[in-house]
Order: structure tokens, then sequence, then C-alpha cells
């Protein structure tokens, strides 16, 4: 995988990902303002304060178009970016975000114990391929054994994290003893990338792109899901809110939908909206694209229906690894996903 991202354009997302800020041209403003409403609107009030990363797919597209403002004109709406899924998690552990965007690892660490948080997965945003990766910054590392004894960063409780820690054990490597991983988030690992900290690193795109151009990519996230460990990005949202704001819900869901139609039928005009909010060249957006399957309305339900035994097999991961208390039952993983009647139903 080859990008060309300067140090200079990672160096500004990550402090755009630390401030909270984005930086837009006038006419992206303005287009934004100025936005209309594709899908059906709600009139309802309500607040929908919504925890997003800098994740590429539907979700940054609709942020960056300002459809969920067009379209929900009533609500307090209110977008919280965090570095990480396990970022996100703690918003929803504080009450401090309804609604969040984050993988199926640290979804299923949020609804296991210690945390059992009563959230739900009403939308698979996307099926993870290549677009996460592990990859090393010497040329002789061919495979993932060639990295005993190496510093490898990752975000923990990531789907990257996830990815990693199995690649690992199907490689017969003890991640405990034979490697030493290092927790890194997204915005940290650049700079942790030009020194001698670390020789490796599993992340997801753009900052992957990033390490790749003076590394190599040893796997991805695509390897790992036809080894039988596949990931997802999710809509994780609290079930009071929920349960609280159902025209709300159905909005998002509706624009997510449309969204994902626009990447099918317009995919510059997708690549354009997440290069804005990555500060990516389209050209960038479009190849990174190209390792995510985003998932839409007409997949919903196929999707759906796959995510408790998802659920259950990485917390029974995460619970081997020590990193929740209990694994999952498998009426939990089934009560945390909804059906919704858009397209969705029972």
């Amino acid at each position: 995988m080859t990008s060309k991202i300067s140090a200079a354009v990672l160096l500004v997302a990550a402090a755009q990902v630390l401030c909270g800020c984005v930086g837009t041209p006038a006419s992206e403003y303005e287009q934004r303002v100025n936005a209309e409403c594709p899908v059906e609107p709600s009139a309802a009030e309500g607040e929908i304060r919504l925890g997003y990363q800098v994740i590429l797919g539907t979700e940054l597209y609709v942020r960056d178009r300002g459809l969920a403002e067009a379209c929900m004109p009533n609500a307090d709406l209110r977008w919280i970016r965090f570095p990480t899924g396990q970022d996100v998690v703690k918003g929803l552990a504080s009450d401090s975000i309804d609604v969040g965007f984050l993988g199926s690892t640290p979804s299923a660490k949020a609804l296991s114990e210690p945390l059992n948080l009563d959230v739900v997965i009403p939308r698979v945003s996307a099926v993870i391929g290549d677009t996460e990766a592990l990859v090393a910054k010497d040329d002789s590392i061919t495979s993932i054994t060639d990295l005993r004894g190496a510093r490898i960063a990752v975000p923990f409780s990531s789907t990257a994290h996830y990815s990693l820690l199995n690649a690992l054990r199907t490689a017969g490597l003890d991640p405990t003893h034979d490697v030493e991983l290092v927790n890194l988030s997204p915005d940290a690992l650049p700079a942790a990338w030009q020194s001698d900290d670390i020789d490796a690193a599993y992340v997801w795109d753009p900052v992957l792109a990033y390490l790749a151009d003076s590394g190599h990519i040893v796997l991805t996230s695509t390897d790992v899901a036809e080894a039988g460990a596949p990931t997802y990005n999710f809509t994780l949202a609290a079930r009071s809110w929920t349960d609280d704001n159902p025209e709300l819900l159905a909005t998002w869901l509706d624009l997510q939908d449309w969204a994902a139609r626009v990447r099918q039928d317009e995919p510059e005009e997708f690549a354009q909206g997440n290069a804005n909010e990555a500060q990516l060249s389209v050209e960038e957006i479009l190849y990174q694209l190209d390792g995510l399957h985003i998932v839409g309305d007409e997949e919903q339900r196929e999707q759906l229906a796959g995510v408790p035994e998802a659920l259950e097999r990485t917390s029974a991961f995460l619970a081997g690894e020590g990193e929740v208390a209990a694994p999952l039952s498998s009426e939990q993983a089934r009560d945390a996903v909804v059906f919704t009647e858009e397209g969705n139903a029972q």
C-alpha cells in the first residue's frame, strides 16, 4: 500500500484530533450551512450528541456535508471527536454522548463485564479490510513471525488490537512474551514511527497510509478475517436514547443508508466529503476506501444478523486475553442488536 501523505498533513490531522477543531474552506462551510436534507426530515426535538472518529465512511461524509443538521433541524445536535473507539466507549459510559461510531472490538468491550453498558447496535457501518493493517519498518520482515522480539504499536481495545492479537496467536506467537505491545493512539503514531521507539504498528487509514510510505504492509485485516476473525465498524447508541428518540434514530439511519448509496453511485463526491474531514486529497481517500466495504441498506439485515456471533466471539477472545472480566452470553449478544423497521424489521 502506498499513498503519499506528508508528515505535515498528518501532524495537522493529529492536532485537530487533540483540539477537536476542523478547518474547512469557506466554500465547504457554505455548502454545509446551506445543505438540503436528502431523506425524509424529522421534525422531532431532542438531543443527539454524536461521538465520532476520523475513520473513513458514511459518518464522516454526513458530517462534512452538514446533512444531519439539515435533516434534524429541531434537534440539539452536537458532534464530539474522539481519537479511538475506546475513548468513544468512555464517552458513552460517562453519558457524554448518545451515539458513537467505533469498531466491533471496543463495542464488544463496552457490552462485556465489567462495563456492561446498556447500549445497542442499530447499524453495521462497514466491514474492515485492507484499510487496517500491520506495517513494519524493516524490509527484511516478510511475515508476522519475523517480528519476534519487536516492539509493535497499536491502539489498545481497538479492532486493530484484536486483529493483531489474533494474528500473533495464529502464527504461534505469545503477545505477552514474544513481542512487546505499545499502546499508542493513531494521533501519536506518526511521531513514534519517526523515532526508534517502535518497529511496527497495526493501525487504520489515514495514519496507516502515512506509515506505509516509509515501511511496508506485512498483513491486513482482510487476511485476519479470512483466518476467521473479521472486524467491523458499528453505530453504537445508548439504549435509553434510542427508546426516547425513535424518530431521530430513524432519520440518522436513513441518512447513513443514503450516504452509502452516494459511495456506490458517486465515489468521488463521497471521497471529497471524507477528504475534507481527514485533511487528505480525494485521490488518497479513493485509494484508502478500496480497503473498506461500506455496508448499504440492502445488506443491513444480513450483516446485523451476523453481529451477535461476532460480538460473542470477540468478547470470548478478549476474556481470554484478560481484556474483559467475562465473555458475553449468546443472549446478551443478541439483545445488543436492534433491527429497525426501516428495511431491517424482525
